[in-house]
């Protein structure tokens, strides 16, 4: 690199010089921009994470209490089924008993 003391032409030489320093800080200043942009997209997308995780969570909690409540009910409809077929003989015998009391 030449002195701008000792050149013919020390302007640009001086251009020259400042120009390379300057465009080498304007290469850092775009690296580090790309590097904050990065960052920021990374916890974004982190952020974005917790809060898809905790909403499967609390997804995954109220299907189950769907699901306890589903069960309970289809229990609860069986035992209905039982007594209503219990009802049924119940209620055959005691029309049989009618009518043979009717009957008579």
């Amino acid at each position: 690199m030449s002195n701008m003391f000792t050149s013919k032409n020390p302007a640009g030489v001086v251009v020259g010089q400042t120009g390379a320093i300057f465009g080498l800080l304007a290469v850092g200043a775009v690296n580090a921009h790309m590097n904050g942009i990065q960052a920021m997209r990374q916890a974004r997308e982190s952020n974005n994470s917790y809060q898809l995780r905790y909403q499967l969570g609390q997804a995954i909690n109220h299907c189950q209490s769907v699901m306890d409540i589903a069960v309970a009910q289809a229990s609860e409809i069986e035992q209905l089924k039982s007594e209503n077929a219990r009802l049924r003989v119940a209620s055959a015998t005691y029309l049989a008993a009618a009518r043979r009391k009717a009957a008579a």
